[in-house]
């Protein structure tokens, strides 16, 4: 029975792992919701942190239910935000959110695929991605085309969880943290960004969030 158990417990497991990933039908739509909330704190530091004009053209990877689209859009209320998601049911949900702006013609989104972006090269001032870093197979080539699609002196923010943190404030990182200090840092210093760190971020649900804010180098 135990082994019975088990199995089922590792089984759901992984299912809740995809629908983080792809969520998808109706649990897809009720895990994005729950990750609205759950990401609140991260998704609000990282808007602000992007400190978006009005007229800046701004692109969203992995939007889930939209809340993000949302918060840049009153900031770039006379310039354009793109969202791409490989998720149709979170298109269809961040849609909902996010109604009154795309009828405006404020804010676009689109499924598709990180790793297959339908942009010309320059298209936006700021590209910002929270929580989807972890999926991608080949970090440094996505990056890499981001930088191909960022204007001369745009930012670009991936904001992610990095650790965990105790009830009594100790911190905990895991091997990611290492990842980004010893390659992902150093590979986007070589890719020429003007400028390429790691910041720290709010904790929340007891765990530690840090971006990698990049900056492109401007027009000589």
């Amino acid at each position: 029975m135990g082994q019975i158990e088990g199995s089922v417990q590792e089984q759901f497991t992984g299912f809740v792992d995809r629908q983080h990933q792809h969520p998808t039908g109706v649990i897809g739509r009720a895990i994005g919701e729950r990750m609205v909330r759950q990401h609140a704190p991260e998704t609000d530091w990282t808007i602000a942190q992007l400190e978006i004009s009005p007229v800046d053209r701004v692109l969203e990877l992995g939007f889930g239910a939209g809340r993000g689209i949302a918060l840049a859009a009153e900031q770039a209320y006379r310039g354009r935000v793109v969202g791409i998601d490989l998720s149709s049911t979170m298109v269809q949900a961040a849609r909902r959110r996010n109604k009154a702006a795309i009828e405006a013609g404020r804010v676009t989104l689109l499924m598709g695929d990180v790793e297959a972006l339908p942009f010309a090269g320059e298209q936006f001032d700021k590209i910002f991605s929270i929580h989807t870093f972890y999926f991608w197979p080949e970090p440094l080539h996505i990056i890499e085309e981001l930088s191909r699609i960022l204007r001369p002196d745009g930012m670009l923010m991936l904001t992610l969880s990095s650790g965990t943190t105790s009830p009594s404030g100790h911190c905990t990182y895991g091997p990611l943290q290492a990842t980004l200090e010893q390659r992902i840092i150093p590979g986007l210093q070589q890719m020429g960004f003007a400028s390429a760190s790691l910041q720290a971020g709010p904790d929340s649900r007891r765990y530690t969030h840090v971006a990698m804010v990049a900056r492109k180098r401007p027009v000589a």
